[in-house]
């Protein structure tokens, strides 16, 4: 299969890259500038890639991209991924996100007039931030969407774009609602990084033994990046999909414990100071995902170990030259 991974050199388009090469697949990447960003593909990973400029704002580009290489599968990936930079920037996370997804899916539409008979699939990377907060748990995909927040905004209205393109067009698009991703190569703008460039400095003796910390009460549905790529892949490769699938782990996991499993690595004691621009007002307490669409229609299911993830992340961001946050650009989704 040829795949296009729009967004390559960010978060999770690395290690889908990783996956779909060892998997057997040809794989292709959009990014917003060459050479790529990347900080997680190793040299003989980056040069198996055909790297592709295109920006997501730019329908015309992405149709040159896809109607040169015809991808079986498209993975879009780019765009704003961090609630908190979209709490920043609500409008351009809007009309990146939703109005990136319909460039590409208007490009994807106009490539296969060219072509007919041309029918990729389309994994629109939505998130389980678009439902919204909920007393119900675990969340199933036929929960209504309520966004309470910019980003979740953003994702909602990307998946009315997928789904409206699905039945006008007849796309073969897919919305997969990501939860809480996490591993290395992460940018420092989520949790698990954050805490980590915060612990690596005080272990060196560059910080003093305080670590800045929001509501670490809070629980949410964490999974390792590396099982959520396994799960994107088997999505492409399903015969028949559902329009929508959640990516999660099905079990709620304390930012406190987070933060206690980085500690222990790090092999340091810090004073907890919580910092009032960490805490968001009104957040639920508690998310979970149902995946139990997902692992009945593929047979996935998580495999690696949170803690030893949250551990490897905490290396990697200790063992990293720039500690902050990697080259972080909007199109290759260094939010995610």
């Amino acid at each position: 299969m040829r795949a296009l991974v729009t967004g390559g050199d960010g978060f999770v388009g690395q290690h889908l890259i990783r996956e779909l090469l060892g998997s057997g697949h040809e794989v292709a990447a959009s990014v917003l500038r060459l050479p790529a960003a990347a900080t997680v593909l190793a040299r003989p990973q980056c040069e198996a890639v055909t790297w592709a400029q295109a920006d997501v704002r730019d329908a015309e580009s992405l149709h040159g991209i896809i109607a040169s290489l015809r991808p079986a599968a498209i993975f879009h990936l780019a765009g704003f991924s961090s609630g908190a930079h979209a709490r920043a920037e609500p409008h351009e996370a809007l009309m990146l996100n939703a109005g990136g997804t319909l460039n590409l899916l208007s490009a994807t539409a106009r490539a296969r007039e060219e072509e007919p008979g041309y029918s990729p699939r389309i994994l629109v990377m939505g998130s389980g931030d678009a439902y919204g907060f909920s007393s119900e748990e675990p969340i199933r995909e036929d929960r209504s969407l309520s966004p309470r927040s910019p980003y979740g905004l953003s994702k909602a209205c990307q998946e009315l774009v997928a789904r409206t393109f699905r039945r006008w067009q007849g796309l073969d698009t897919v919305v997969v609602r990501s939860f809480n991703l996490l591993g290395p190569g992460q940018s420092s703008r989520f949790a698990v990084p954050d805490f980590s460039r915060q612990v690596a400095a005080i272990a060196e003796g560059d910080a003093a033994p305080v670590l800045e910390v929001g509501n670490l009460r809070v629980e949410r549905d964490f999974l390792d990046v590396r099982d959520a790529v396994r799960a994107l892949r088997s999505l492409a490769e399903l015969e028949r999909p559902h329009e929508t699938y959640n990516v999660c782990s099905g079990r709620a996991l304390a930012i406190r414990q987070l933060v206690d499993w980085i500690l222990d690595e790090a092999g340091v004691e810090v004073e907890l100071r919580v910092a009032e621009a960490r805490v968001r007002p009104g957040e639920s307490e508690r998310v979970v995902g149902d995946p139990g669409l997902l692992m009945g229609a593929t047979g996935w299911a998580p495999r690696r170990d949170l803690e030893a993830s949250v551990k490897e992340t905490y290396r990697w961001v200790r063992d990293t030259a720039e500690r902050p946050a990697q080259a972080e650009n909007v199109e290759g989704g260094s939010w995610t």
